[in-house]
């Protein structure tokens, strides 16, 4: 008997290998997948190392997913839709810390406590907090930043004469820009 597709038979083969823990499969299976990772990695302009640590999400992700997958021979394209996920991914964590700077960041991640589990709450809410931020215009992003997360506490002279605005319109502003990001968080369904 022939069989219909030979390529469908030999990816049924090899993923079934992979399943089963073969390592020398495992090691064909990424250099099967390995030409789509970096070629979607490098059409998104991602560095060298940044290429590297989306290849190593995909892997990881492929390696716990593989046995849910239906259609072997559609392997390629899964690990495509992976790849852009991970990339997408990449690009909101950097959309998020674009505007800070690294004592802010700093600032924010240690508060200096010792409650894991208040820990990771916090820091789960700061980074919904952070990335709803990151739909705000710059300006109100900033300013937001500088009331609410700057340990200097700057005056509303520092902030207006840093922002270039009047002192005066920071009141209004900031009011603005929370009625903002609170609609955002809403439309997230989260309400702090």
């Amino acid at each position: 008997m022939v069989e219909d597709n030979p390529k469908s038979s030999y990816l049924n083969d090899l993923i079934e290998q992979c399943r089963s823990g073969d390592e020398d499969n495992w090691h064909e299976l990424i250099d099967l997948v390995a030409p789509t990772i970096f070629g979607l990695c490098k059409k998104s302009r991602l560095s060298r190392e940044e290429s590297f640590d989306v290849f190593g999400q995909v892997s990881l992700q492929l390696v716990n997913t593989l046995g849910s997958l239906r259609s072997p021979e559609k392997i390629v394209s899964f690990v495509a839709t992976i790849t852009r996920r991970q990339i997408y991914s990449f690009y909101k964590k950097i959309q998020v810390l674009e505007f800070l700077d690294e004592q802010t960041v700093l600032s924010i991640a240690d508060d200096g406590r010792c409650d894991p589990e208040a820990d990771f709450k916090r820091s789960s809410q700061r980074e919904v907090l952070l990335e709803a931020m990151s739909h705000l215009s710059e300006r109100d992003f900033h300013l937001i930043e500088m009331l609410f997360f700057d340990p200097n506490e700057p005056a509303y002279e520092e902030i207006a004469r840093k922002l270039d605005m009047p002192v005066s319109s920071v009141g209004p502003i900031r009011g603005k820009a929370l009625a903002k990001l609170y609609r955002i968080l809403r439309r997230k369904g989260l309400d702090f």
